[in-house]
């Protein structure tokens, strides 16, 4: 004997039957994709998404001005909301050194969570090596190309 369903007053037999409880599945599964997919996507983005600063310069003042705005951005947004990472190339390496006068300064964001990558050719260019610079500071081979795959990666980019 065939199994028998009630639907909308009509009995519907064996094959029937089960293509509406398919039907019923499916349209439940993409109603809870619906509604999971937004959240799904928007947390991802917010993973992706972080700020990547270029620094390639040795003023102390561009340093400091540079600095400042990164404790702004922390306390706008919250200090582990987005990645931040400052990337120095060409003479800006010279500020991440160990006797660098922003050397204070570069140890109070770290401590918030702020990044420093040195670029190594600049490093090579002017007689610096890993020994020489702050520690905590990554290496990267080359500056310019670090902040091209932030960017890449969804990263706002900005140049004080």
């Amino acid at each position: 004997m065939q199994r028998l369903a009630r639907y909308s007053g009509q009995v519907l037999t064996g094959h029937l039957a089960q293509r509406m409880r398919y039907a019923r599945l499916i349209v439940l599964l993409f109603a809870l994709l619906g509604l999971l997919l937004p959240a799904c996507v928007q947390a991802a983005a917010a993973r992706r998404h972080g700020v990547v600063i270029q620094v390639s310069n040795d003023d102390p003042e561009s340093w400091d001005f540079t600095l400042t705005n990164i404790r702004y951005i922390q306390k706008q947004l919250g200090n582990h909301q987005m990645p931040i990472e400052v990337v120095a190339f060409g003479p800006g390496v010279y500020m991440l050194a160990r006797d660098s006068e922003v050397r204070t300064d570069l140890h109070k964001a770290m401590e918030q969570g702020v990044r420093f990558v040195a670029g190594e050719t600049s490093m090579r260019a002017r007689g610096l090596s890993p020994k020489n610079m702050y520690p905590g500071i990554r290496f990267v081979p080359l500056g310019i190309a670090e902040i091209i795959r932030r960017q890449r990666a969804g990263w706002s980019y900005l140049k004080p």
